[in-house]
């Protein structure tokens, strides 16, 4: 898609970068949220088991994204948000937050650049997984 994109000029607006805030925290700590107390407990647990199933490298992208935001000083939402903003033809990643001090703290993922080496690093482990909650 994004090639296409290029072709004709056209930015992407990626929804939801941080994945229901998957990528702001590391696994362990998910349920302890606002998100993840407020939700309904299965509900989130489906939606969240559907990422770390085993053979889905997510638990090894966290694991690299926790990592590296602790090497950098900076959150582990900055590092998916500066991630995202480094591919060619995003714009304007739509996110959402529970506060203003963690809306303040994505904000300064766009003052975090990564190097191509950490970004091959965040993304070797992926692998594709099926389209969730659609039919």
């Amino acid at each position: 898609m994004f090639p296409t994109l290029k072709l004709f000029g056209v930015g992407s607006i990626p929804w939801s970068p941080l994945a229901r805030g998957l990528l702001a925290r590391p696994l362990s700590a998910q349920k302890e949220t606002k998100r993840g107390s407020s939700d309904m407990f299965d509900r989130w647990l489906r939606f969240i088991g559907g990422y770390v199933k085993e053979g889905s490298g997510t638990p090894e992208i966290l694991k690299r994204v926790e990592e590296l935001a602790n090497k950098k000083g900076v959150s582990m939402a900055q590092i998916a948000i500066a991630w995202i903003l480094a591919k060619d033809g995003v714009t304007a990643p739509i996110v959402g937050t529970t506060s203003l001090d963690n809306l303040k703290d994505i904000l300064a993922g766009v003052h975090v650049k990564l190097t191509e080496e950490e970004i091959k690093s965040l993304e070797e482990p992926y692998v594709p997984l099926p389209i969730n909650g659609h039919a």
